[in-house]
C-alpha cells in the first residue's frame, strides 16, 4: 500500500515538473506597460520589423533584437506598405479581430520576441526551438462567414 502511494506521488511530481518546464507558451495581451504598442505605432515603424502574414494573423518580428521568430512555409513576408495596409484593412472586417489588441509574443521564459494581431479564439502557440528562437504555430478557427 505504501509503495503504491509513493508511485502515485512520484508520478504527480513528474507530471508537474513536465508541465511547468514546457517549451511552449502563448502570446499575451499586455494590459499596460512600456512594451504596449498600438496598430498605428507598428505600421509607422514597420521598417523596424520583419512582417509575416498567414490567413488571419500578422506578426511583427523586430529586426534589431537577437530573438528570432520562425514561421512555416505558407506564411508571406510583407515588404510593401500598400500590401500591409490591404491585409490590415481585410482583417479589420473580421468581428473577432480587435485592432486595439496587440499581442506580445514571448518565449517560455518570458523573453520578448515580437507582436501579433489575430482573431480572438484562434489558437496560437509559441515553441522554444533554441535559447533565442521560437517557432510560431497558428491554427485559425473555422469561420464560414468571415474573411
Amino acid at each position: 500500500m505504501k509503495a503504491n502511494l509513493s508511485i502515485r506521488i512520484l508520478f504527480l511530481v513528474l507530471t508537474l515538473l513536465f508541465v511547468t518546464c514546457s517549451p511552449y507558451s502563448q502570446p499575451v495581451d499586455p494590459s499596460s506597460g512600456a512594451t504596449r504598442m498600438t496598430l498605428e505605432q507598428l505600421v509607422d515603424s514597420r521598417q523596424k520589423y520583419f512582417i509575416y502574414y498567414n490567413t488571419r494573423i500578422v506578426v511583427f518580428d523586430p529586426i534589431e533584437n537577437d530573438n528570432i521568430i520562425k514561421v512555416g512555409r505558407d506564411w508571406v513576408l510583407i515588404e510593401d506598405v500598400d500590401k500591409l495596409t490591404e491585409i490590415l484593412n481585410r482583417l479589420a472586417l473580421n468581428p473577432r479581430i480587435d485592432p486595439e489588441v496587440i499581442y506580445e509574443i514571448r518565449g517560455p521564459n518570458g523573453d520578448f520576441f515580437g507582436y501579433a494581431i489575430y482573431a480572438a479564439g484562434d489558437l496560437v502557440s509559441v515553441k522554444s526551438v533554441e535559447s533565442n528562437t521560437v517557432r510560431l504555430t497558428y491554427n485559425p478557427q473555422r469561420e464560414p462567414d468571415g474573411p
